[in-house]
């Protein structure tokens, strides 16, 4: 239902707003894009993160482990991330 579904948004973008910026020449801006199946409606978020690979990795997982701690199953979700072309200024804002 869609409490549920926002719900599992707000979890999510609650983790990626605990990811902050790094110093180093490796940082990037990624865009993330969280897809998540309930019911048979799929919702899907977009956020980026500006930082490392190492980083980025570690929002994936946190961001996985919220989605599972508010119930959605491993099958009901994904995410996946590009590169972006933006700024750190612009990623993070």
């Amino acid at each position: 239902n869609n409490k549920t579904m926002k719900k599992v948004i707000f979890a999510f973008a609650i983790v990626l707003a605990g990811v902050f910026t790094s110093c180093g020449d490796t940082n990037y801006c990624y865009e993330l894009t969280t897809k998540v199946t309930i019911l048979g409606t799929t919702t899907s978020a977009v956020s980026y993160v500006w930082g490392t690979s190492n980083e980025l990795d570690a929002a994936i997982a946190e961001a996985k482990a919220a989605l599972e701690a508010t119930g959605v199953s491993k099958d009901a979700y994904s995410v996946t991330y590009k590169k972006a072309n933006k700024s750190a200024e612009d990623c993070i804002h």
